[in-house]
């Protein structure tokens, strides 16, 4: 079985991910400190976990489409990291190419799975969604 590695830097963390064949997930992940900066003084907080993107190099078509969706949605979250964001213009656009990009996968319920990653619950979703259909951001 073939292997395929990728480094990520991020702030004083190195972040290595090996992949195979196998699937479209990473087997292994490894992040450590790069230098002697003090990072690991605090550990590995959540912000850089969340700045790591786990990108398959030659991912199988399925993961492509979850991949952009898992994007997509990151974007979404820095609008509305707390669930307390501005419901503006630029937020609905985000939303809707993250539900267009959800709908690509092989996910069923693309507002109840993006429910998943993001601050609201999958009803305050669709309800911006609708929104953003009477505003023509989405078809």
């Amino acid at each position: 079985m073939e292997s395929t590695e990728t480094t990520q830097q991020i702030g004083p963390w190195s972040v290595r991910a090996l992949w195979t064949e196998e699937g479209p997930f990473p087997s292994e992940i490894h992040i450590t400190a790069t230098g002697d900066s003090g990072a690991t003084g605090f550990g590995i907080t959540n912000s850089v976990l969340r700045d790591v993107k786990l990108i398959h190099p030659n991912p199988p078509e399925a993961a492509s489409a979850m991949n952009a969706a898992l994007d997509s949605l990151r974007t979404v979250r820095d609008y509305r990291s707390d669930g307390n964001g501005p419901v503006n213009d630029d937020y609905l656009k985000a939303l809707s190419a993250a539900y267009v990009a959800m709908s690509k996968t092989t996910a069923t319920e693309p507002a109840e799975r993006m429910s998943y990653f993001l601050p609201d619950d999958s009803t305050t979703i669709e309800n911006h969604l609708a929104k953003a259909r009477e505003l023509g951001f989405l078809e």
